[in-house]
């Protein structure tokens, strides 16, 4: 019989954000995910599948584009320029979860956080 899961997918998803952040996807250890959790492996494996099923839970957690904190635009922006050029599940969440933004707004948000992050 298999243990009952006594955490918040939804929190522990968006616990993970920084470390994709910081580290960027390819970069994000499975190590790093677990020890930023406080979560065992073989919990994160059995709750969310794999580390992209981690980002994935990540990205579902994500508010509309107007609602998005500075951390939530960070993790949004690795989805965009590392994750979803490579990966078709990615790519589809990201052009469902921005088929009605404007464009520009868009652009220019994440330009400004970026040049927020440059020095």
């Amino acid at each position: 019989m298999a243990r009952q899961r006594n955490f918040d997918k939804a929190a522990i998803a968006k616990q993970l954000m920084p470390v994709f952040i910081t580290r960027g996807y390819e970069g994000a250890s499975v190590s790093e995910l677990v020890t930023a959790s406080g979560l065992l492996r073989g919990s994160l494996y059995a709750a969310y599948g794999s580390k992209l099923g981690i980002f994935v839970a990540g990205l579902q957690q994500l508010p509309t584009l107007d609602a998005l904190t500075e951390q939530e635009l960070d993790f949004l922006i690795v989805a965009l320029l590392e994750v979803a050029p490579n990966n078709p599940v990615v790519k589809n969440f990201l052009q469902d979860y921005l088929v009605d933004t404007d464009t520009e707004q868009l652009a220019v948000k994440i330009g400004l956080q970026i040049l927020a992050k440059a020095k």
